[in-house]
Parts: structure tokens; C-alpha cells; sequence
């Protein structure tokens, strides 16, 4: 009998510590459910975390209800059990916030990346590589934009970008009869349009928000004027003759009173907001803004056109980025963090990212026949074969800062008398020396 009792205890001690083993695993996964990838092996659902800069609990812009929908469908339908959460940040704090989690050891499981920040996002340790998931997906996305090679940085991929962007000229139509030919054009219609109340033309030159709106603007001038920001080697070669063209250039609009001093405290959400009220005249600004822009009550008055350039009817080239969604650095259910990205690239989903004026990673997006009966569709087959011309482009973990730096510089140049060339190379020289180039 003894024999038997201790035989009895010694057994069920080693279902105890199986049961604990198999409680830890699913802890440590935040497993809910268990299914099988397309592949045929075992996988178990998650609680996930999404960190963007939409917010599906607002209506204010059409993409929180497409994201709001995406998500809600996907808890609903998905078949691993998995249960995403949402959290919103504004995309000024964004890389900053995740940086500063990443340093504590946390993060989202799934996180979306500007493709301009995505190597601050590497260097900042908020985001994991990818590349077997994507390498297998990518091939069955039916009309994908990007290849796996054009995603890739140091062989791997971090993202996938879900929608294309590129950055347009707004203007008013009942203002502007004809689109100006140039650049130079631009800044006497402009300025001859300009009054007391409203600024023919302009441009952001806050050094707040990633000194967005300057950035928009000062780097496809520098390629219409047949320069770069970077070369090959990534050294910073923005302080050229190119370079001074544009900074000088902008000048030329305060000269010719296009616009003014105020543009110091404008952002590109406010050069948006301000262009949507009727208090600046025309701007350049990116297609994803189209529902704000046409929120307006100047809808009827409001029409876009590539970016002008220096040479007569010869827009500025095409910058392209889009935003785009990977696995966050500390996420321990990578297949369950893989399974949601993949939604938001089915044609269905890319449909309604478009019918909120968000040009699709997706071409076959455009043959939907409820995207063809849209009012605005050529102005959306426009944008995008504008954008066609462009690429996305990967800029240093440091872009940010040197983003600050040169609208800082163009401040002075527009502002306080100091000497392009000198600015720029300024920056330049700071620019290469951090970085030894």
C-alpha cells in the first residue's frame, strides 16, 4: 500500500509539472486558440498590440474608419484566435515614443513605419527583420508595387508598405486659371495673388514635426534642379550648387511676397488646415491629405497637378514613401504578428484604403468598378502614375535631425540675410563629420 501511494504522489507530481510547462507556453505567447498556417504547421493567436498614427476610435479622417474596420474584421474573423488592439500615436511623437519603449525592453507587437524612418526605427532597436514571412508573401500579392529587393536593407526586410504616397501641388482653381509652368512662374502668380487675409503660395518652415512640410518641398526641388541630398556613398551633397538654387529660390517667395513671415510657425497640418480655409492659396502637400483637403468648402475650387520644377512644363521628379507595418523588436508571436499584416494587403482592404483617397500598395486596387465611379478617379490614376515615376527611398537613422538642421538653415537664409551656400555647407560639414564621410 505505501508502495502504491508513493507511486500515486510521484505520478501526479509529473502531470503537476506538465500541466505548469504547458500553462507557462501558453502565457508566454498569449496563446487563445490554436490553428494551422497555410503550411500545415501549429500556430496559437495572441493578444497583439498595433502602434499607428491613425486612430479608429475617431471619424475625423476617413483612414481611422478604414483601419477601425480593418481591425474590428479581422478580431471577428480571424481563425488563429488572435485579438489585436490599437493604440495611437501622433506621427510628430511617433518614432521618439517607440524609441524610448524599445530602450525599456517593450514595444508593440505590430508596428507602423514611415518608409523615411524606417532605418531610425532599425537603429532604434523598435523593429525585427521579417524577410522569410515576406520573401514567401510577397509573390502572392497579385499587382504588389515593390519587390522583395527594393524592400530590403542589409538583405533583410523590416516592412511592408501598404500604401504609396507622393506629394503634389494644391492649388485654387478659381485663383490660379491655368497651372504655372515653373517654379519661377509659381512664385510671381503667387505673389500677385497674395493679399492681407490669404498667401498666394507656401511653404512650412516649423522645425517642428520632423520639419515635414520643408522637407516635402526642398528635396524634389533639389532633383528638379538636378541635385541630390545624399550620394551613393551616402554622404550628405545637398550643400551644391543645387542646393543653393533652392534655398534661394524660396527667398524669391518672401521677395515676391508670395508668402511671409508667419510661415515660420507652420507645419504641414497647419498649411493644410490654412490652404483647406481659404487663407493660403496653393501648397504642396501629400496625396494622403486629399480627404482632409477635400473636406473644404472650396471642394469645387481645389485641383491638384504634379509638382512644378525650374524648367517649363517639366514637373519636379516624383518623391515617393508610403507608410508600412512590421514586427515589433519584442513581439514573441512573430505568426501571429505576420497573419494580421497580411490583411492589409487583399485587394478588398487596398479598395478601402483608396476609397479614402490613399493611393494602394495594390495596383488592381484602381480596376474596382466602385473605384472607377468615384468622382475624383482620374485625379487618383493621376497621382499615381506620377508616383510610378519615383521610388521609395530609405533615408539615415539621423534624418529627422538633419531635417531640423536644414530648415533651420533655411530660416536664415530666408529670414535673416545669411548666405545660402554658407548654410548649407554648414550642415554639410556637420552631417558628414558625425557620420565620418
Amino acid at each position: 500500500m505505501k508502495r502504491f501511494v508513493i507511486a500515486m504522489i510521484s505520478l501526479a507530481l509529473v502531470f503537476s509539472m506538465t500541466a505548469c510547462g504547458n500553462t507557462a507556453s501558453t502565457e508566454e505567447s498569449g496563446g487563445t486558440s490554436a490553428n494551422k498556417t497555410s503550411s500545415g504547421s501549429d500556430v496559437k493567436g495572441s493578444d497583439l498590440t498595433l502602434w499607428i498614427f491613425l486612430n479608429p476610435e475617431s471619424k475625423d479622417d476617413p483612414r481611422n474608419i478604414v483601419l477601425k474596420d480593418i481591425v474590428d474584421s479581422y478580431n471577428a474573423n480571424n481563425t488563429m484566435g488572435s485579438k489585436v488592439k490599437v493604440e495611437s500615436i501622433h506621427y510628430s511623437k511617433f518614432e521618439a515614443q517607440a524609441i524610448q519603449a524599445a530602450a525599456a525592453g517593450t514595444g508593440p507587437d505590430i508596428v507602423n513605419v514611415y518608409t523615411d524612418m524606417l532605418k531610425q526605427h532599425i537603429a532604434g532597436g523598435t523593429i525585427q527583420p521579417m524577410t522569410k514571412y515576406a520573401e514567401e508573401f510577397i509573390p502572392t500579392i497579385e499587382g504588389y508595387t515593390y519587390t522583395a529587393d527594393s524592400l530590403k536593407i542589409n538583405n533583410e526586410i523590416y516592412t511592408l508598405p501598404w500604401e504609396s504616397r507622393t506629394f503634389v501641388f494644391w492649388y485654387r482653381s478659381d485663383i490660379f486659371k491655368d497651372v504655372p509652368k515653373s517654379l519661377g512662374e509659381l512664385s510671381s502668380l503667387a505673389g500677385a495673388q497674395s493679399t492681407a487675409l490669404a498667401q498666394g503660395f507656401v511653404i512650412g518652415l516649423s522645425d517642428g514635426s520632423n520639419s515635414a512640410s520643408f522637407m516635402e518641398s526642398f528635396i524634389p526641388f533639389i532633383r528638379s534642379a538636378g541635385g541630390a541630398i545624399f550620394d551613393d556613398s551616402g554622404k550628405a551633397v545637398f550643400n551644391s550648387d543645387e542646393g543653393v538654387q533652392v534655398l534661394n529660390y524660396m527667398k524669391s517667395l518672401i521677395d515676391s511676397k508670395a508668402m511671409d513671415k508667419t510661415t515660420l510657425s507652420l507645419g504641414v497640418d497647419e498649411v493644410v488646415d490654412a490652404f483647406k480655409a481659404g487663407t493660403i492659396l496653393s501648397c504642396n502637400a501629400g496625396t494622403q491629405r486629399a480627404a482632409t483637403i477635400r473636406g473644404s468648402e472650396l471642394n469645387d475650387k481645389i485641383k491638384s497637378a504634379p509638382m512644378l520644377g525650374f524648367k517649363d512644363n517639366e514637373p519636379s521628379p516624383a518623391v515617393v514613401a508610403g507608410q508600412s507595418l512590421g514586427i515589433g523588436k519584442f513581439c514573441k508571436n512573430t505568426d501571429a504578428a505576420f497573419d494580421f499584416i497580411k490583411t492589409f494587403y487583399t485587394k478588398d482592404n487596398q479598395v478601402k484604403w483608396l476609397k479614402a483617397n490613399v493611393l494602394p500598395a495594390v495596383k488592381s486596387a484602381y480596376d474596382d468598378a466602385e473605384i472607377k465611379a468615384m468622382s475624383n478617379y482620374e485625379e487618383l490614376v493621376s497621382w499615381n502614375e506620377y508616383a510610378s515615376k519615383g521610388k521609395v527611398e530609405f533615408y539615415p537613422a539621423d534624418y529627422s535631425e538633419l531635417s531640423v538642421k536644414l530648415v533651420q538653415a533655411a530660416q536664415n537664409v530666408l529670414f535673416n540675410g545669411k548666405d545660402a551656400k554658407t548654410e548649407l555647407d554648414t550642415v554639410a560639414n556637420w552631417y558628414n563629420d558625425k557620420n565620418q564621410k
